[in-house]
């Protein structure tokens, strides 16, 4: 499609659909590529792979203007939202999905005090008629405008809303005054969000609940299928690594507790906005942790290790936990709501206390892991779109990938 938005960040796209008439499926997220979060990776996933299975899909996308694109990736990365397609065109395809469909962009902003992209125009008015709309993060899609019409404004059949952020958990833990009074406002909030625009609310895991709203759980996400062609784990492979955002939300206090119990190097990839505080207490501390940076390829970087160490429990469900057992890798988790979806994979280890979490580590750094036959079945790309495309109702005339 040729959408043109101007630099000002006004846009002026055409809402043409394929064939001017009703698409199968409107996809649409809070985030895309380049930024590197889960609704992006999903989103653009679930955009691609409905398509290759035969379905006409649109992917709705926020566009930013040139001072949010500055805030968030420190410069002006598209001066169009053809640039932006263009090199989402080329990314999707390194990261295994098939082809990007048609997209489309709704007008957005980063605000970096809440670290977040902020929808300002209303996303589900602006999505084009469908038989279906697909919301990654329906309650933070829902955050503008704050009084709407609902559901009757959406031209689609059935909407379809995929929560994936425990956004009640994360402002528990950010220190802000009266933050736990402020994080059941938040819930009640998303909640109405979405019960206001959502047909079916989906979860990836019980790690989330909002009142009053009858999340149904569903495995419809992947990971990358670079991760299950990496080498499996031979004799000589050892060491440990953590993946992840550099936030004290993850987990990054008892990574370091558990390196300094156990004695046992950890390799950390990642940054973030707490990535210089931690350094500084590591470094004060004695951690054996090394740090070696953000990395957008780590399919490349994991055939050097045998465990993952994940302790977060802000998790709905982790991607990179995902990502390390399809690559056929020991992963040590603690014992949470989040990581339910991981019970009964050989490979993973729970623990509830710090003295569990270095017992699992030393266990799985002298171990083999089991081949990862069940996790690919379970976490495929393409079963978890047809998994999608079955909960949607929507008939499809033909697949063209199978």
């Amino acid at each position: 499609m040729d959408h043109q938005v101007a630099r000002n960040g006004k846009d002026r796209e055409k809402t043409r659909t394929p064939d001017d008439g009703l698409v199968d499926f409107v996809v649409t997220t809070s985030a895309a590529l380049p930024w590197m979060t889960g609704p992006a990776l999903l989103s653009a996933w679930h955009a691609c792979g409905l398509a290759a299975l035969g379905f006409r899909v649109v992917y709705l996308i926020p566009w930013l203007d040139r001072g949010s694109q500055e805030r968030l990736w420190g410069e002006q990365r598209f001066a169009t939202f053809q640039e932006q397609v263009t090199w989402l065109q080329g990314e999707v395809l390194a990261l295994g999905c098939p082809s990007l469909p048609a997209c489309q962009p709704y007008r957005a902003v980063y605000l970096p005090f809440l670290r977040s992209i902020v929808p300002v125009q209303d996303v589900f008015k602006a999505a084009p008629a469908s038989r279906c709309l697909v919301a990654n993060e329906p309650e933070h899609l829902g955050w503008y405008p704050p009084l709407t019409a609902g559901r009757k404004a959406i031209r689609s059949a059935k909407t379809i809303g995929l929560s994936m952020t425990n956004y009640e958990a994360f402002v528990q833990a950010s220190g802000l005054p009266f933050s736990g009074r402020l994080s059941k406002v938040i819930s009640w909030l998303n909640g109405w969000a979405i019960n206001q625009r959502i047909d079916l609310p989906l979860r990836l895991s019980p790690a989330l609940t909002l009142p009053n709203v009858a999340f149904r759980d569903a495995r419809i996400t992947g990971g990358l299928p670079a991760y299950a062609q990496v080498p499996p784990v031979s004799p000589e492979t050892g060491g440990a690594y953590f993946l992840g955002a550099l936030i004290w939300e993850k987990g990054l206090a008892d990574l370091e507790r558990i390196a300094l119990g156990s004695g046992q190097p950890i390799a950390v990839y990642g940054n973030g906005r707490d990535e210089h505080a931690f350094r500084a207490q590591v470094a004060q501390r004695g951690a054996a942790l090394a740090f070696h940076g953000p990395n957008a390829r780590f399919w490349e970087e994991i055939k050097r290790y045998r465990v993952f160490v994940n302790p977060s429990r802000s998790e709905v469900l982790c991607t990179a936990t995902v990502e390390a057992l399809l690559a056929g890798r020991h992963v040590v988790l603690p014992d949470c709501p989040g990581n339910l979806p991981f019970q009964g994979y050989a490979n993973a280890h729970f623990y509830s206390s710090l003295e569990g979490a270095v017992a699992a580590l030393q266990a799985a750094l002298t171990t083999e892991p089991d081949a990862p036959l069940a996790v690919r079945d379970d976490f495929n790309w393409m079963a978890s779109c047809r998994r999608l495309a079955a909960l949607s109702g929507v008939e499809n005339s033909g697949e063209k990938a199978r």
